[in-house]
């Protein structure tokens, strides 16, 4: 099993340990997972994210292999813009969703799923053109720090750096003498940033944060942020079969080079032509839904749940479920059958939660 740096930091604050796509992660820490997503709601927490993949590209002809592999307008990026983006293959499967930081004219940064950074690296080094591809994940520590109060903090230590950096931007800043990669991105719905660092920081960054009462958070807050914020999760709202119009992430098909792999694909008719559709749904009954329940209509299977949990700022069990778009409508009530019993749930458009500007 693999280990972060920060592994003896989270025993330290006795978290409870667990196996996450190969690496042993905390899932919370004694406050528990409703009073960590309350830290990052109502102030700031941070989350080791060290399991993260994290890949350099570099070399004369990285732009080009950044401009065939993802759909990105490659124009749109200069030294200090990430983009959100897919990484599809040459069989027209999602392999993943990323962020791209360009750091330079030569030289690019790709933040991926721990589970799928073998995958990822394996079909990206298929098709290189003589660019520099080096995994750095062992090499650095990765923090997200997040929540309406994050920003300040930081800046109360680093001399208001973060003043004029903007969403989907990035920079180097100075914590505690350390040289930090940081970049105004987060997974939680709340405003804050994502920091890269070499090991040889961590504890230090780690503990000047700390004393800024950033509490340490686990993957259940973690991932109870990010469904009330309705933000997919690669195996759950994103698999390699997913059409990037059923799950709401056309958008991100953006390019218009001949160059992009699969440039016929994302403009032909098929992609377009999905017929599921991502929403919400607000459970009326007791009970939890999950991945993988079905969602039904009038005794007819419409959908399935990709993800669920239960929300203390809906104050109700809520989901996330893939269904037929032709029963899209706030009007319908649904019923999702857990083991043998069904609960009735509200469709709504997600997201359930968004933060005060």
């Amino acid at each position: 099993m693999y280990r972060t740096i920060f592994l003896e930091k989270h025993k330290e604050h006795n978290a409870k340990l667990v196996d996450f796509a190969g690496w042993e992660m905390p899932i919370n820490y004694p406050d528990g997972i409703i009073k960590e997503s309350n830290f990052v709601r109502d102030d700031a927490g941070m989350f080791d994210v060290s399991h993260m993949g994290r890949v350099e590209i570099s070399g004369k002809n990285s732009r080009d292999l950044i401009q065939k592999m993802l759909p990105i307008n490659i124009d749109s990026l200069d030294a200090s813009i990430a983009k959100y983006t897919l990484l599809i293959n040459d069989k027209e499967e999602i392999l993943d969703d990323l962020i791209v930081y360009q750091i330079s004219d030569e030289k690019f940064l790709l933040v991926i799923n721990a589970s799928n950074t073998e995958e990822d690296l394996k079909w990206i080094k298929s098709i290189n053109n003589d660019s520099i591809i080096e995994n750095i994940t062992e090499k650095t520590g990765m923090l997200a720090i997040q929540g309406p109060n994050a920003i300040k903090k930081i800046n109360s230590i680093t001399n208001n750096s973060l003043a004029n950096l903007g969403r989907y931007r990035h920079k180097e800043i100075n914590i505690g003498g350390a040289s930090v990669f940081v970049a105004r991105t987060g997974y939680t719905g709340e405003d804050g940033v994502e920091i890269i660092f070499q090991n040889s920081h961590a504890n230090a960054i780690w503990d000047n944060l700390h004393k800024l009462s950033i509490n340490p958070c686990g993957l259940g807050a973690r991932d109870l942020l990010r469904i009330e914020a309705g933000l997919h999760l690669y195996g759950h709202e994103i698999t390699k079969e997913s059409n990037p119009y059923n799950i709401g992430l056309g958008r991100l098909l953006e390019t218009s080079s001949k160059n992009y792999i699969n440039y016929e694909y994302i403009n032909g008719d098929k992609i377009k032509e999905g017929k599921d559709v991502l929403v919400g749904l607000i459970i009326k009954d007791r009970g939890i839904a999950r991945e993988g329940n079905e969602i039904y209509i009038n005794d007819k299977i419409i959908g399935k749940i990709t993800s669920g949990t239960h929300s203390p700022r809906i104050k109700s069990a809520i989901a996330i479920g893939k269904l037929n778009k032709k029963f899209n409508n706030s009007k319908n009530t649904v019923k999702i059958k857990v083991r043998e019993k069904y609960l009735e749930a509200d469709i709504i458009k997600l997201p359930f939660y968004r933060r005060k500007k």
